[in-house]
């Protein structure tokens, strides 16, 4: 069911017509025959699919090697070549290319120019298929200069950079593509097949086909973090008084990295303020810098390395403006009480955020408009307990302090 054939004119290209032209051309093509397909010397018969998608049909197959595909395979097709073409790139579809193993046809095949000796094949797979043939089929494509993606009804594998798969949801009269979220990426191994499939629980949606298709285009759909990004630092505390002085005071209790939107698709990362001091490395350096240049005017404390008289142990600790640190036993688990101290923003490198999160690497998709929900990951890799946003709504800084019980004992 190919979208292409050809005439002395030209590519004929379905996609490219509306409903009269169409006609016009059917109406031609039964006059003259001037219509053939580039795979066969088979006629040409012009149809439209029950999805109202317009496609061209071998009259007689007569040994064609071109498997039939099916309505949803045809129309996948046709809405990627679509917007290609809103996107200003040219869309060949059923590219047809020669090695050694005999033709290579990629569904579509997306160029910035037309001729240009680099682009895209996009392969919609409906059908279940072997993760050893995508791997194979798209080392064909590697070896003719050109990238792939697959768009797959039943994705395999999930997170390979080699081999970008996204998972192709109809939807109404077209389809929606997924990638794997944070748990999917992070915990595949131990999901069961019902989980796996879970849209909910394991897929983040990066909008219709042709959204997706136009963010490829644009760069958008990219594997890793970021070489240079900006990230966005949240740092919260909660009510408390000086033990010396008195004083009603706003310990830090921890730090949350959002790793920017070039980067949408990896979760914050959440630090206890101890664990801060025990991070190495110059972005721990300039967070630290950072929160110290605020942090004394909003909650009356700086945070420096102190040790405990009874464990001698050194930890970073807030530390009162009249001298007296805040021991780790006096401040609380991360909760809601937590109230927004300051946010501020950093410019980094995946290579400065290593020592505070060990990543895994994962197909990321760019939409500014549409953020995806972020899972919050502990700085050892471990999910965050989910509480209410930080936020100062319903206390301002000027509101009287709560106060927060003394918990465990004194360090």
């Amino acid at each position: 069911m190919p979208l292409r054939c050809v005439s002395s004119e030209g590519d004929e290209l379905s996609f490219e017509h509306n409903a009269n032209s169409w006609a016009d051309l059917r109406e031609r093509n039964s006059r003259d025959r001037h219509l053939k397909f580039a795979c066969c010397d088979a006629g040409v018969i012009l149809k439209t699919s029950s999805l109202g998608t317009r496609y061209f049909a071998h009259k007689a197959r007569r040994g064609c090697d071109i498997a039939p595909e099916t309505q949803e395979h045809l129309r996948a097709k046709t809405i990627i070549c679509k917007a290609l073409k809103e996107a200003g790139w040219v869309a060949t579809p059923e590219y047809r290319m020669m090695d050694a193993e005999g033709a290579c046809i990629a569904d579509v095949l997306g160029q910035r120019a037309a001729g240009s000796s680099k682009g895209i094949a996009f392969e919609v797979q409906w059908s279940p298929q072997l993760a050893e043939t995508t791997r194979a089929r798209t080392a064909r494509y590697t070896e003719h200069g050109l990238r792939s993606l697959w768009l797959m009804k039943r994705p395999m594998p999930l997170n390979s950079k080699e081999v970008p798969v996204a998972r192709l949801v109809a939807c109404g009269e077209g389809f929606d593509v997924y990638i794997p979220n944070e748990a999917l990426v992070r915990g595949a191994e131990y999901l069961n097949i019902k989980e796996l499939a879970d849209l909910a629980a394991s897929w983040r949606r990066c909008g219709t086909l042709a959204e997706f298709t136009r963010g490829v285009v644009e760069g958008r759909f990219r594997f890793g973090l970021a070489k240079d990004f900006e990230i966005h630092v949240t740092v919260a505390g909660v009510a408390n008084w000086c033990y010396s002085c008195g004083a009603e005071k706003q310990p830090a209790t921890s730090i949350v990295l959002a790793l920017g939107y070039l980067n949408p698709d990896f979760p914050d990362i959440l630090i206890e303020i101890h664990e801060l001091g025990e991070v190495e490395g110059s972005l721990a350096e300039r967070i630290l810098e950072s929160i110290n240049k605020r942090l004394p005017r909003i909650g009356g404390y700086t945070l420096a390395q102190r040790k405990a008289k009874a464990s001698q142990v050194t930890y970073l600790a807030n530390v009162c403006t009249c001298g007296a640190f805040l021991s780790r036993s006096y401040i609380p688990y991360r909760s809601q009480e937590d109230r927004t101290l300051l946010e501020f923003d950093l410019k980094t490198t995946a290579e400065e955020v290593a020592p505070f999160y060990k990543s895994l690497d994962r197909w990321c998709f760019i939409d500014r408009e549409n953020p995806p929900l972020k899972a919050t990951i502990g700085m050892h890799g471990f999910p965050a307990n989910t509480f209410l946003p930080l936020s100062t709504s319903g206390s301002s800084t000027d509101a009287p302090l709560r106060k927060v019980r003394y918990v465990g004992y004194s360090d």
